[in-house]
Order: structure tokens, then C-alpha cells, then sequence
């Protein structure tokens, strides 16, 4: 039984759109790039102190908790204007439009009180998190559906990971430079500039983006049947269930959000320890991070053939480890020239998982909807993505215990003692690395599923009409 014809089961995508389509995973870098300076803007250009930050996030991962299940839910149901319109085109463009607008809003300085500029900004990043949410989850659910065949998703997360380094890459360099030009790291004025000129570039990205989202009318017609006959979404409790008695599930939600946790204190700490640590301009944290993306891009192809021979249990197995060892290394990096080399080398596990991370949570949901007899791909997103938005909080904890134990003043800059310094390395490099490979090894004991299997599941599917 030869896979590609018997597995897809809608045109599939020529190169043209697939690449239009792609452009989510820049809109999403580029919404995250900005929300990822608050904790540098909340310290240098606000004066709020870290346990503030920390009670900020710790709110936001509450609201998380209900908004991305129920999301998720909701946008697993079908309507008459889902019917008529799509199941997920249309929420796509509403989220893409309203995250816009509300990531204006986050870097004006309503008040210089901190109490009161921390409330601000927890008020926006819930608002902009309710429209982002609507996105993330509808454009990631209309992947699983749309894209069946696993060379397909192979390639889908090829060029996502490609068009995501470009626009990494582009991002790392014109930011410091934007928040330079504009006064540096202790100007708010400087993040306004630098969130306006991000969403221009979002806003444009947007238009053949949402071109290639738009669904085919037999996946209209197969999401209005399902729901007739029950099978497009369950109770949010009987999938939240479900999803922690699924050990895939399970072993890929610990290494995914282990991961954006590491990502979140290497990107993160990486601006505090130039600055305070190393006593550079903020304009310098680019270069580090353009060599760990070049060298991401440039693996690519490798992982590609690693994915194809190995399936994508083992490949995104080493990618872990390997993200872990690079991450540790950044111990010894005590001058800026060393911190460039060793960002660059962590660029290799990095890249592996941009290449395989699509197409290994569209393989457990896959199995999941075997499991269930129901495509309810925005239910599992959600879970998924809760758990994610929660690695903000995982990560600002982080750096609140060792900056507590350190005595770090972000006020002080590089008057700051060596024990202080020490932990800004610290909280970028051994801790988020040993996160990192305990992970990965529950992720290998618990995920099940082989590349034979996958193969099996992408059959099974289309036999049940699903």
C-alpha cells in the first residue's frame, strides 16, 4: 500500500502556497519576539521588581488555564457561519488582527508607579493572549487536518523552520538596533518604536498568509458531517482527561515545554547577561543569536534525512540531548567571542526540532484521534498550548530564585558582585540544561510511537473517514 496517494486526503499544497502558508511560524516569532522584551523593559525602563514580574505571569498561567482549553473546545465546534466560512479561516484572521492591536498597547507607559504599570501589563498580555490564542490554535489545528501525509508535514515544517530563520535571523539583528537607535535598554520609548515596527511587519506577512489558510470546500463539507454525527469535539474535561491517560501526549508536552523554557532563560538571560554581566551595549545581543539561527538553518537538510531514516521518535530524542549539551556549554562563556561560538553550536539540536516539532505533535494527535474517534485537533492544541504559556512562568521563577539568592539588582548594572553575575550565566546555561535532559529521556521512555506506526495511524484515519 504506497502512502502518499492513499494518505492524502486533500490537494496537496504546491510550493507557493506551502510557503505562504509557513508564514505562521514567523507571525507567531514575531508576537512572541515582542512579548519576550517585557521582562528587560519591566526591569531597566520601568523599575519593576522580579517578584512583581513573577506575580504578573503567575496570574497570566492562571488565566491560561481556563482560556486555552475552552478555547480550544469552542473552536472544535462546528456552526452555520464555520459552515459557511471555514472551521479555522476565519478565526485565523481575527486573532492575527486583534493580537496586533493589543501588542500596541503593552509598551505604553501608563504609569511610572510599579504596581500600577505591572497591572497594565498584566491587563494587556491577558487581552492580546485571548486573540493570539484564537490564532495559535486555529492555524496549528488546520495543519493536523490539512497536511496527512508525514512527507508532507516533513516538508511543511521544512519550510516553516527555514522562513522562521530568516525571520529570526532578520528580527535578532534589527530589535537591539531599533532599541538602540531609540535610547537603549532603560528607555520605554525605545519598546513602543520597536513594537510598532514589528507589527507593520506582521500586519504585511499577514496578507498572503492568510491567503493560503483558506480551507477547501470538502474539508468544509467533512467538518459539517462530523459534527452531525458527534465526532468534532467532547466536553473540555473529558479531553483534558483523556489527553493525561495518553503517555505520547504526555512525553511530548514534558520535552516541548522543557524546551521553550530553556529557549525562554538562553533568549531571556542572554540580554540581562550582556549588559550587566559582560558591561556591552544592548545593540550587541543580536550577533550571538544570528549565529545560533544561521547555524540552525543550515542543518536543516541533515535533519531532514535523519527524520526520513530514523522516524521522528529518535530524531526529536537526539535533538533534545543535543539542545541540552550545547546549553550547558554556555558555562564557559566569560567573554562575548566565546558567546557567539557557543550559541552558534546550539543552533544544531535547535534546528532539529524546528524541522520535526510539527510534524511530531500532528503524529500524537493523530493517534489521539484514533483513540477517541473525533478530530478535536484545537482541544489538544490547547492543552498544549497552555502548557506552553506556562514555560514563561517556569522560566521567570527561574531567575527570581537565583537572582534572590545571587543579591542581582537590575538597577545596579555591572556594579553587581561576581556571585550576582555568576548567576546570570547560571540561569541560562546549567540550570535550563538539566531541565532539558531530564526531559528528553521522559519523552524517549513514554512516546510510543514508530515510524511504522505513524504510518499505520495515517491509514487507519482515512478508513475511519476521519
Amino acid at each position: 500500500m504506497s502512502s502518499s496517494i492513499e494518505i492524502m486526503k486533500y490537494e496537496p499544497f504546491s510550493n507557493k502556497r506551502m510557503v505562504a502558508y509557513s508564514l505562521n511560524t514567523v507571525i507567531l516569532s514575531l508576537m512572541w519576539s515582542i512579548r519576550n522584551w517585557i521582562q528587560l523593559y519591566a526591569a531597566k525602563a520601568m523599575g519593576i521588581p522580579i517578584l512583581y514580574v513573577l506575580f504578573v505571569f503567575g496570574l497570566y498561567v492562571v488565566w491560561d488555564a481556563f482560556n486555552d482549553p475552552l478555547a480550544g473546545n469552542l473552536l472544535d465546534r462546528n456552526t452555520k457561519f464555520t459552515s459557511k466560512y471555514g472551521k479555522r479561516f476565519p478565526f485565523i484572521v481575527i486573532g492575527i488582527i486583534g493580537a496586533c492591536l493589543c501588542l500596541t498597547l503593552l509598551y505604553i507607559p501608563v504609569s511610572f508607579d510599579p504596581l500600577t504599570a505591572a497591572f497594565w501589563i498584566l491587563f494587556i498580555i491577558i487581552l492580546y493572549d485571548a486573540f493570539q490564542t484564537m490564532y495559535e490554535l486555529s492555524v496549528h489545528s488546520l495543519t493536523v487536518d490539512m497536511f496527512r501525509d508525514q512527507e508532507q508535514r516533513v516538508k511543511l515544517s521544512t519550510f516553516s523552520h527555514i522562513i522562521a530563520g530568516i525571520g529570526s535571523i532578520s528580527i535578532w539583528i534589527v530589535i537591539p538596533a531599533l532599541l538602540g537607535r531609540f535610547g537603549g535598554e532603560t528607555n520605554p520609548r525605545a519598546y513602543f518604536f520597536m513594537a510598532l515596527f514589528i507589527i507593520l511587519i506582521i500586519l504585511i506577512m499577514s496578507v498572503p498568509h492568510i491567503w493560503s489558510v483558506r480551507e477547501p470546500e470538502e474539508m468544509k463539507r467533512l467538518r459539517s458531517k462530523l459534527n452531525v454525527e458527534g465526532k468534532s469535539a467532547s466536553p473540555p474535561q473529558e479531553v483534558i482527561i483523556r489527553a493525561f491517560k495518553d503517555r505520547n501526549w504526555v512525553g511530548f508536552i514534558i520535552a516541548y515545554v522543557t524546551w521553550i523554557v530553556e529557549i525562554g532563560c538562553v533568549t531571556v538571560g542572554l540580554s540581562f547577561y550582556l549588559v550587566d554581566g559582560l558591561g556591552l551595549p544592548i545593540s550587541m545581543v543580536g550577533l550571538p543569536v544570528v549565529a545560533f539561527l544561521l547555524v540552525g538553518f543550515g542543518v536543516v537538510p541533515v535533519w531532514m534525512k535523519i527524520a526520513k531514516q530514523l522516524g521522528l521518535k529518535k530524531s526529536y530524542f537526539y535533538a533534545l540531548l543535543l539542545t541540552a549539551i550545547s546549553t550547558a556549554s554556555i558555562i564557559f562563556a566569560t567573554n562575548y567571542t566565546l558567546l557567539v561560538i557557543l550559541a552558534a553550536l546550539g543552533g544544531i539540536g535547535h534546528g532539529g526540532q524546528g524541522v520535526i516539532l510539527q510534524a511530531i505533535y500532528s503524529e500524537a494527535i493523530d493517534k489521539a484521534t484514533l483513540k477517541s474517534g473525533k478530530r478535536e485537533e484545537s482541544s489538544y492544541v490547547g492543552i498544549m498550548r497552555f502548557f506552553s504559556a506556562t514555560a514563561i512562568f517556569w522560566q521567570v521563577l527561574i531567575f527570581a530564585i537565583v537572582g534572590t539568592i545571587t543579591g542581582y539588582d537590575p538597577q545596579l548594572g555591572t556594579k553587581n558582585s561576581d556571585f550576582a553575575k555568576l548567576g546570570l550565566i547560571l540561569q541560562m546555561s546549567l540550570i535550563p540544561a538539566t531541565l532539558m535532559f531530564i526531559s528528553s529521556f521522559i519523552f524517549f521512555k513514554l512516546y510510543t510511537i514508530t515510524k511504522e506506526i505513524a504510518i499505520e495511524n495515517k491509514h487507519k484515519l482515512i478508513e475511519m473517514d476521519l
